[in-house]
């Protein structure tokens, strides 16, 4: 099969999926497995394997690129696109996925992407994952994998941040971190459809989510297994409620059938009238995710937020 044949069938195949997004059945599908996972937590140590696999062999990679697995002292794994050069820069990369499943493999396509497109190497973390290891773990995991990137030697102003996701939520939970304990800041933080509040409640509430497949109550139900004991309202929990002055500049992306959109729109307006810099790009058409199998305006979302972070890195070493 030529390589024209094989994007002719990926392009359709994910028309395919677009069109049965909509379809009623598909949402109360993906929300019963849902459920049926919170209820049964140990089901996802037997999914994470399947899950890896599958989203790793489907989520497109940018040809050429370098993979460095990384063990210890954090774990994750370094990619760099063809053109990418760290004397420019590093992007630290938390993946998404509800705080519950995926890995840095998962994400190694989203990662070498933003590598391409921003000129720099990646390092996607691998995190402790709930429902065994609940907040404050993967925050304290994101922190630790920052405080590796200074030990080798990376100016904090040429490390950026992009997280999808729940790997949003930890971008923005690892800054304020870093803030409280007065460490230095990264120089940008780039979020793809970010959780932003764990109770999804202005989510629940926004009609438009009703046409896309994922149920912002069932979406609320499995990352509370992440929250734990803890009360969902907390700062370092709801960002909503967290102090967003003095964050670094930020870039959110998201599609307009995203299923946290209305939390999106409502933390860029607080973190602007906290003072600070945040650009929001809504790509029509679009739902959660696009990011791992992105393609046309989802390619271009990409590119968007590559030369965000390229040049954020290139301002806040200027202004050094």
């Amino acid at each position: 099969m030529n390589t024209r044949t094989a994007q002719g069938q990926r392009r359709s195949a994910m028309a395919a999926v677009d069109r049965l997004s909509c379809v009623p059945i598909s949402r109360l599908g993906f929300n019963v497995m849902l459920n049926v996972l919170v209820s049964q937590q140990w089901l996802f140590a037997a999914l994470r394997p399947a899950a890896d696999y599958v989203i790793s062999r489907t989520a497109p990679m940018v040809p050429g690129i370098r993979v460095k697995p990384v063990g210890a002292p954090v774990s994750g794994e370094w990619v760099w696109a063809r053109e990418a050069d760290d004397a420019a820069g590093v992007v630290l990369v938390p993946h998404g996925s509800g705080y519950l499943i995926c890995s840095a493999r998962t994400h190694r396509g989203f990662a070498s992407h933003l590598s391409e497109y921003s000129g720099m190497p990646t390092f996607a973390i691998d995190y402790r994952l709930a429902p065994e290891h609940p907040f404050p773990a993967a925050e304290d995991d994101a922190l630790a994998a920052y405080r590796w990137l200074l030990s080798q030697g990376h100016d904090p102003a040429k490390i950026a941040v992009a997280g999808d996701s729940a790997g949003g939520h930890l971008a923005v939970a690892l800054a304020l971190r870093l803030r409280s304990e007065g460490l230095p800041a990264p120089a940008a933080l780039a979020l793809f459809g970010p959780l932003i509040d764990p109770s999804y409640r202005a989510c629940i509430a926004d009609v438009r989510t009703r046409r896309q497949p994922l149920d912002p109550r069932a979406a609320a139900r499995a990352v509370a297994l992440y929250v734990g004991d803890h009360d969902p309202a907390d700062p370092r929990l709801c960002l909503l409620n967290a102090e967003l002055s003095d964050l670094p500049p930020i870039q959110i992306h998201y599609g307009s059938r995203e299923v946290m959109r209305a939390d999106a729109e409502a933390f860029a307006a607080l973190v602007v009238g906290a003072g600070g810099r945040c650009d929001e790009h809504m790509w029509p058409g679009l739902m959660h995710g696009y990011w791992l199998w992105p393609r046309d305006e989802g390619l271009t979302s990409l590119q968007v937020a590559g030369h965000f972070l390229r040049t954020a890195v290139a301002e806040a070493n200027t202004a050094s």
